[in-house]
């Protein structure tokens, strides 16, 4: 579609905007109200400086916060509100420059809100910001036309209503198979073990939040990073990241990425939460239920793990009932050895903490049929003993030590060789990421 007001919410169906408040027109002229002796004798007692930036009406909507991620294939813009607004762009084309309008209401921009960015991602040259008592303008200035795609996401939990806009990376899809093709061509080459480490959440998708602002995202890539470092001492074992930085990917390409980089284990990095404040502790390891999970506490967070893809504005996605039934036998392989790696990855990382032991559950991102895949759970960060541990380099490191322990035992295990690793193959390697 083409311009047009938009809905407040593209994919999931956002409630439509507050009622508009009123202010004077540019024509109705308000005698001012000489108050300001009297404010300075009534605020000086309570410490408020009378020359403080004068904060937007309670009624009004302000621009909260500008923010984007770039990932290989595809950068990221996101403009959060503090309440849903009804905008004008096109859903999606190839263009230089990506204009929103937010009409026929006052906007006022928070003072953390740049009037200009500059991204610096090599795609986009500047995104600029004009807010006023008529509404907002936004425009992407992209250095090429270049497809983009623009889209809301309603509010929901912790997360405000936002704008998103998708630029794509020129030629970036392409590098990354390249990449993901050279990396399983190498495995027959030089005879190893392809291991793809997913660091879980990323980009606008935070994960669970910690005390002291500690968050997921930012511990599943530390602890992914220094897991695959660790895998890629071991001979006969390469390890590829599938997300390499701070941007999102939807979960089913998350282990697309390791099946075109032909991966012989999948392994998902995550960090545990409780709805009891400061409550849980310990480690546990997840592999995939066809069935559903066994106990309400697996199944409430499988249900926040999938809940990703919405967070991201991905479409959900219907399960091909064919392909289900021709993949049963596969399947069914892949569970049995799934089994195995979660039980000799958690023997070790549960060596000096609490067991919480194997369990299953429907996790998403463990659907592949092509290898086995397990998620850790590595700690609880809502508990503040055990987030102060998630933020630890020393404690990322061990763990991604007894990790890596677990998968050198798991293939002695299922009886699977090792061959020798050749020095020319790529060090601490990664794959990149999949489309934001």
């Amino acid at each position: 579609m083409e311009g047009g007001i938009r809905p407040p919410s593209v994919r999931d169906g956002g409630k439509p905007p507050a009622a508009i408040p009123f202010f004077p027109g540019r024509g109705v002229r308000v005698k001012p109200i000489r108050l300001l002796p009297l404010l300075i004798l009534l605020l000086a007692p309570l410490g408020v400086r009378a020359d403080a930036p004068v904060l937007a009406a309670p009624s009004g909507t302000v621009l909260t916060g500008v923010r984007f991620f770039p990932g290989p294939t595809t950068t990221r813009f996101v403009f959060s509100f503090s309440r849903t607004v009804a905008y004008v762009a096109p859903d999606s084309g190839t263009a230089n420059q990506v204009r929103i309008t937010i009409p026929g209401e006052p906007i006022a921009r928070a003072a953390d809100v740049p009037v200009r960015l500059t991204p610096g991602d090599g795609v986009v040259d500047s995104v600029t910001v004009d807010t006023a008592t008529d509404g907002a303008r936004i425009q992407l200035s992209l250095r090429n036309p270049t497809p983009f795609a623009v889209f809301g996401l309603a509010a929901e939990s912790d997360k405000p209503y936002r704008i998103v806009v998708d630029v794509t990376r020129p030629g970036g899809a392409a590098a990354q198979d390249r990449q993901l093709a050279s990396v399983a061509s190498k495995k027959s080459r030089d005879r190893v073990r392809i291991v793809a480490v997913d660091a879980g959440h990323g980009g606008e998708d935070t994960g669970a939040r910690g005390p002291h602002n500690v968050l997921e995202k930012n511990v599943t890539l530390a602890v992914a990073k220094a897991l695959a470092d660790e895998l890629n001492k071991v001979s006969g074992i390469k390890a590829i990241l599938v997300r390499d930085g701070d941007y999102f990917i939807p979960l089913h390409d998350r282990y697309r990425i390791a099946e075109k980089a032909k991966a012989d284990l999948f392994i998902s990095i995550h960090c545990n939460s409780s709805r009891k404040r400061g409550a849980g502790n310990g480690s546990e390891v997840y592999f995939l239920s066809l069935r559903g999970a066994a106990d309400q506490a697996s199944q409430d967070l499988a249900d926040v793990e999938n809940a990703a893809d919405k967070v991201g504005g991905v479409p959900a996605q219907a399960e091909d009932e064919l392909v289900n039934i021709l993949y049963d036998v596969k399947r069914s392989s892949a569970l049995q050895q799934s089994q195995l790696l979660a039980e000799s990855i958690l023997d070790q990382v549960t060596e000096n903490r609490t067991s919480r032991g194997i369990k299953q559950a429907g996790f998403v991102v463990l659907k592949s049929v092509e290898f086995p895949s397990v998620l850790v759970e590595t700690a609880f960060i809502n508990n503040p003993a055990e987030a102060k541990l998630l933020s630890s380099p020393d404690f990322q490191r061990q763990i991604s030590r007894q990790i890596a322990t677990g998968v050198k035992g798991y293939f002695e295990k299922a009886g699977i060789s090792l061959g020798k690793a050749d020095a020319s193959a790529d060090g601490a390697a990664s794959s990149g990421g999949g489309a934001p």
